[in-house]
């Protein structure tokens, strides 16, 4: 058995990994963020926005079939942000993109309701466009902070459909060397011979 790591990790070497992780979560950040940074006086920023987003999602480590599948309902997400506070709700769809790439198990989307419950908070909150900003930010905090719980789901999950032989202690100590694991967990998962 090897370690607990990121769907696909065993595909690319540690550094390539990070790299392509790296470059697509910036991209889809940077992405969304010029995508709402539209206006009538910056349309480039419209055309920017989901070229950038669209490379964001091809670069991501993972299997070509979920990032293609996403791509529609991830840009259509980021536009519809555009219409302000009543529709952040759209992020939802950005985190649910989000655990569909990265083969989340099903008790992780539990986390989609989040950034929904936040959406009616801000609906409520929010009155006039120029408070966007406001709910931009607090729905990209909530999903970044749904996304790490998330992650911390799955790694739970799988600890308890897989517990360690006894005597080990699994996820104690540090091996000091991650080999095919960027993520430094230490949590097993089975090999695809087994």
């Amino acid at each position: 058995m090897t370690l607990w790591s990121e769907p696909d990790t065993r595909r690319h070497t540690p550094s390539v990994y990070r790299a392509r992780l790296t470059v697509g979560v910036s991209a889809i950040a940077l992405g969304v963020a010029a995508t709402n940074l539209t206006s009538t006086y910056s349309l480039f920023f419209l055309a920017l926005g989901p070229a950038l987003q669209l490379l964001g999602w091809l670069a991501l480590p993972g299997a070509l079939w979920r990032r293609l599948l996403v791509i529609l309902p991830a840009e259509l997400a980021a536009l519809t942000l555009l219409a302000g506070p009543d529709f952040t709700g759209a992020f939802a769809v950005l985190l649910a993109c989000w655990l569909f790439v990265r083969h989340r198990p099903g008790i992780s989307y539990l986390m989609l309701l989040a950034p929904v419950g936040v959406s009616f908070v801000l609906k409520l909150s929010l009155h006039n466009s120029s408070q966007n900003w406001v709910g931009d930010v607090v729905g990209s905090v909530t999903v970044i902070a749904a996304a790490w719980v998330a992650r911390w789901l799955a790694q739970r999950r799988w600890a308890r459909l897989n517990p360690s032989p006894a005597g080990e202690t699994a996820g104690t100590g540090d091996t000091g060397d991650t080999g095919d694991n960027p993520s430094g967990s230490t949590r097993q998962t089975p090999s695809r011979a087994e």
